[in-house]
């Protein structure tokens, strides 16, 4: 049925059709480029969030362990 309805736009309309189809065309695939591209600045948007809670999290786990050193040495000395 759609290659009927496509037949019958090139019969009536004759070369006109194969621009519109090639214009079609252009559009679907630059808007397919700009979708990516938005993707990517997404992507690229939560990677650099991600690294800074990751750095954030590391600060957090050093502060931790040098606590954690510091009350066993304190409880080994209060135990002398």
């Amino acid at each position: 049925m759609a290659n009927d309805f496509e037949q019958l736009l090139r019969d009536v309309l004759g070369p006109s059709v194969e621009r519109f189809n090639q214009f079609s065309a252009d559009q679907m695939k630059r808007l397919q480029n700009k979708l990516q591209e938005l993707a990517r600045e997404a992507i690229r948007d939560d990677l650099t969030h991600l690294r800074a809670e990751i750095a954030e999290l590391r600060a957090r786990v050093a502060t931790l362990e040098a606590e954690r050193a510091r009350n066993a040495s304190d409880s080994i000395q209060s135990a002398f």
